[in-house]
């Protein structure tokens, strides 16, 4: 849900329950929105989050850390300094307002007492975090946009100061709440609710608005406003679908949907963020990788072009020869100062070749330009024919990443992928090599007592072939891009409905997914060989059979 007072307060409650009297152990900023807290709690060690990203802004634990950046931010040097050893002293919610409170006690250099604050300001665009001791800021993870620093300092040294509060009524103030309600007339409730009282988002509105309806007085409403904002039944959920799926304190009546369930906010938040934020990973990773094989197919296609045109132009570069012999053979006839003359071709049945001579040349110098621009353009045939072939196979094999990166399905998928473009030096190799990583893991299916094993992209496809046992099957779409797909066999016969369900598989993961009477290729392992030098998921075979099918997923093997 939207990061209201609400869903704060709740979340903030919780987080009391935990984290007051644990150390604070390490401080690391990952990237300019958000900074990660280790703390060691009655429950162990835990990730306190503080984010300030538009879209994710909260504060909770966290079970899906990003990596640091080599070098730390000022901003977590400050905290680093201040609050390293410090013990949480307490954290609470500022009224109404989506600010969160978290005091910290410590001890300086000469081992006296000193007490931090950070104010944690969760308000989407505007989200902040400041760090204060006595009530001056020290330090903030974001320098305040114009339009607020004019109103608002939060320069280091600077007094804190709270961030102008919006024309609405807060909860806790009976005498102004009673008012509002009081001019409420009728119509959308949920709207008057969000638009007149403080720290309250449409969704929760909605709920509270179907609270209060059946209420008369304007102090029954706020009474079950007050009670429902305050203490409402906690059953935390995740729920909705697209843009309305979000994560619930409790089950709202007013919606009517399929929800997932968690034993505490604290659970459900950091569920859905965690994905959140995991997908929005994948697709900036997938649209990364996508944007720099479209930049390369596109040069590769315009050189292409090139190539081709400058073939189309030197493919006759055979007749400049026949010209110049021609000549040559017929100088007793010719004269200076002609522009053309018209010889029996005798390549050609002793049909007449008419050809353009240049009047300011002899016969003689004629013959021998024509002979020149023969050389010339045979030389650029011989060049450029072997280069439009590798430029060919540069597209073919730039399609093929392509089909890998939109048919990923997690971010393992983009790793392996990476790793192929930097062997392929398409990519820059990392000037700090990571350390070794867990291989990513292949489609597997167990289809009538056999493991059936499929590529997700070229370095699978090379690692899963290459390690294949040669009396294993080996399936792959003829005339298309697909994964290599493996049965193992353990020396046993593959029984035919096996073969037709990993060629159904192996069509779907396939350019032809869409397509009907997909011709998929099998044959023995041993029969498959990659060629040297080749690309990654390049192989040659033999010995095949070919199957039509059509495609199918096969959820139903999958393990």
């Amino acid at each position: 849900m939207p990061q209201d007072a609400f869903t704060i307060r709740k979340v903030v409650s919780e987080l009391k329950d935990i984290i007051v009297g644990a150390k604070i152990n390490r401080v690391s900023q990952p990237d300019k929105d958000d900074v990660y807290l280790l703390i060691y709690s009655k429950i162990g060690a835990k990730t306190l989050v503080l984010s300030t990203n538009a879209q994710t802004c909260r504060v909770g634990f966290t079970s899906r850390e990003k990596p640091n950046p080599k070098v730390a931010p000022n901003f977590c040097m400050l905290l680093r300094k201040h609050l390293l050893g410090c013990a949480v002293e307490n954290i609470s919610t500022l009224g109404s307002e989506r600010i969160v409170k978290i005091d910290f006690s410590g001890r300086n250099d000469f081992k006296e007492t000193v007490r931090k604050t950070i104010y944690h300001e969760i308000m989407g665009k505007y989200s902040n975090v400041i760090l204060t001791e006595n009530g001056i800021i020290l330090g903030c993870l974001k320098n305040a946009p114009l339009d607020v620093a004019t109103t608002r300092v939060t320069l280091a040294g600077a007094p804190y100061k709270l961030p102008k509060s919006q024309d609405k009524a807060d909860i806790f103030d009976e005498k102004e709440s009673v008012s509002r309600l009081s001019r409420f007339s009728g119509g959308d409730a949920a709207t008057f609710i969000s638009d007149n009282f403080l720290g309250v988002a449409y969704s929760t509105a909605e709920e509270a608005a179907s609270i209060i309806v059946n209420k008369k007085s304007a102090e029954e409403k706020y009474a079950a406003l007050k009670n429902f904002l305050l203490d409402p039944p906690v059953s935390p959920i995740i729920a909705g679908e697209g843009k309305t799926r979000d994560f619930f304190v409790t089950s709202f009546r007013a919606k009517d949907f399929p929800a997932e369930r968690f034993p505490s906010v604290l659970d459900a938040q950091d569920a859905f963020y965690s994905r959140k934020e995991a997908a929005k990973e994948f697709s900036d990773r997938k649209k990364s990788l996508s944007d720099k094989i479209n930049v390369l197919y596109k040069k590769q296609s315009k050189r292409l072009q090139g190539e081709t045109e400058k073939l189309l132009e030197a493919k006759d570069y055979d007749l400049l020869r026949i010209k110049g012999e021609l000549i040559t053979a017929n100088l007793y006839r010719l004269k200076d100062g002609m522009t053309e003359c018209e010889l029996e071709n005798w390549y050609d049945g002793y049909k007449p070749l008419k050809i353009t001579l240049d009047k300011r040349l002899s016969p003689n110098a004629n013959a021998q330009k024509y002979f020149k621009k023969y050389a010339k353009e045979k030389r650029t045939v011989e060049i450029l024919a072997p280069e439009r072939e590798k430029t060919e196979r540069e597209l073919e094999y730039l399609k093929s990443v392509a089909f890998e990166i939109e048919n990923a399905s997690d971010a393992d998928d983009f790793r392996d992928i990476e790793e192929e473009l930097i062997s392929a030096d398409i990519l820059a190799a990392p000037k700090q090599r990571k350390k070794q990583e867990e291989e990513s893991a292949y489609r597997v299916y167990k289809i009538n007592g056999f493991t059936v094993k499929c590529g997700k992209n070229n370095v699978q496809n090379d690692r899963l072939t290459g390690r294949a046992f040669k009396d294993d099957v080996w399936l792959h779409t003829k005339n298309y891009r697909s994964a290599h797909v493996i049965i193992e066999t353990k020396g046993e016969g593959v029984p035919d409905d096996v073969i037709l369900a990993a060629a159904e598989i192996c069509a779907f993961y396939s350019d032809a997914k869409g397509g009907t009477k997909v011709p998929v290729d099998h044959t023995l392992k041993k029969f498959v060989r990659k060629p040297p030098k080749a690309r990654a998921g390049s192989v040659i075979y033999t010995d095949y059979r070919t199957l039509f099918v059509t495609p199918r997923e096969h959820a139903e093997y999958k393990i």
